[in-house]
């Protein structure tokens, strides 16, 4: 209104001038590689939070991100994500999680709202709680679990799924014929 038109090129005009392949701006974002497989997200990940080997935490966890342990807890832990437990990892304590991958030892209840991975390395001396599960031979098992889709809820709440009666030994390479109400995952090889 008050300026001088004739001193601002026009759009139209600067856009005359520049060559669309040269003086294009360049765009700083990568186009997207092909998509990325299950073993190489794996192979990839890294946890928002971390407990190294050597390091003891006396108290509860609770966190909203994903978490990997591999040093000692002596208290529970709760995680609305994914828990991962080393092979050197001792935790003294109940779990409620996500999912979870254990490799070390836990005394405690375990409880997940999807899978529950337990690998070759892991002792569990308390009872399971999960919606999956998904078992390594060697691994060893000492309570009461409950698989399937009534599980979840307890871990939702926090309380107990399971009923009363004696606790029972599973160790996973004895020739045990569990009963499994859900879908069990293999391992990956």
């Amino acid at each position: 209104m008050f300026g001088n038109k004739s001193q601002k090129p026009s759009a139209s005009s600067t856009q005359k001038k520049q060559n669309p392949t040269t003086d294009r701006p360049q765009s700083e974002t990568k186009p997207s590689s092909a998509p990325v497989s299950k073993q190489e997200a794996d192979d990839d990940y890294e946890p928002a939070n971390y407990i190294s080997a050597g390091t003891v935490i006396e108290g509860n966890i609770v966190s909203s991100e994903d978490l990997q342990i591999d040093g000692t807890v002596k208290g529970d832990i709760k995680t609305s994500s994914k828990l991962v437990l080393g092979e050197d990892s001792i935790i003294e304590g109940n779990i409620i999680a996500e999912e979870a991958e254990v490799a070390g030892r836990i005394q405690g209840t375990v409880q997940t709202k999807g899978l529950l991975a337990i690998k070759k390395t892991c002792v569990i001396d308390g009872d399971i709680v999960t919606k999956s599960l998904n078992v390594e031979s060697g691994s060893s098992f000492n309570g009461r679990c409950k698989v399937g889709a009534g599980a979840d809820h307890s871990a939702t709440t926090g309380g107990s799924a399971l009923t009363s009666g004696p606790a029972t030994t599973h160790k996973s390479e004895a020739a045990v014929k569990p009963t499994v109400t859900s879908t069990v995952v293999p391992a990956k090889p």
